[in-house]
């Protein structure tokens, strides 16, 4: 199972399995949360991450494991010039030999921390725009813990107003707020149990080296 396979398991029970997409990600019918903007500013081209919310976590570098149905998936993190360079690998009997690369900028909200996952530039098209995952991050260092957006928690919400985000129409699980008011979203509802299910997080363990 990829990284975002591991991640989203949280849904598996009341969503159903798709298909594999592009870069070992799992696609799952109205059950994931995206952003179309990152939830950093993007700045200029000479200062591509000019944001005082963006930044720089030693202890998120090395390698991390999470089990699932005798599949394990190896996660390693590695500082880039822009932030991390995440790449995974699955190990164990019922993998699917899934490989991703992405790439990583984390935000710090408060006293909250986030991870925007997306895809390396090198595999967006020229036409195409690559989607951010968006993922409530607890880590130390032996445990990183990850929590996505619940996707019926924010379609209810938005169709009862008590939440102001903008997304695609007919598609909630697209969102397409301004970097500006994904950040005001995330530092609302950081510590809010029904928009970040404790239970829909995937927990990785630091593997030691040996």
């Amino acid at each position: 199972m990829s990284f975002s396979g591991v991640v989203r398991s949280g849904y598996v029970l009341k969503c159903a399995w798709i298909a594999l997409a592009l870069a070992g990600l799992l696609a799952l019918s109205g059950c994931w949360v995206s952003s179309i903007n990152p939830l950093y500013d993007e700045g200029t081209i000479d200062h591509p991450h000019d944001d005082s919310d963006v930044v720089f976590e030693q202890s998120l570098i090395g390698s991390w494991t999470a089990t699932q149905d005798k599949c394990t998936t190896l996660l390693a993190i590695a500082a880039s010039d822009q932030g991390y360079e995440l790449q995974s690998a699955d190990q164990g009997e019922g993998c699917s030999e899934n490989k991703s690369h992405r790439h990583v900028i984390l935000v710090k909200l408060g006293t909250h921390y986030f991870l925007d996952v997306e895809p390396m530039p090198a595999d967006v098209c020229d036409m195409c725009a690559g989607k951010h995952d968006i993922l409530l991050a607890k880590f130390d260092n032996r445990t990183l813990s990850l929590t996505p957006i619940d996707s019926d928690w924010l379609k209810k919400s938005l169709g009862a107003k008590t939440v102001a985000l903008a997304t695609v129409a007919g598609d909630t699980d697209t969102i397409t707020a301004s970097s500006k008011d994904l950040k005001a979203f995330f530092r609302k509802f950081a510590e809010n149990k029904e928009a970040f299910r404790p239970e829909s997080a995937a927990i990785f363990k630091r593997k030691e080296v040996s």
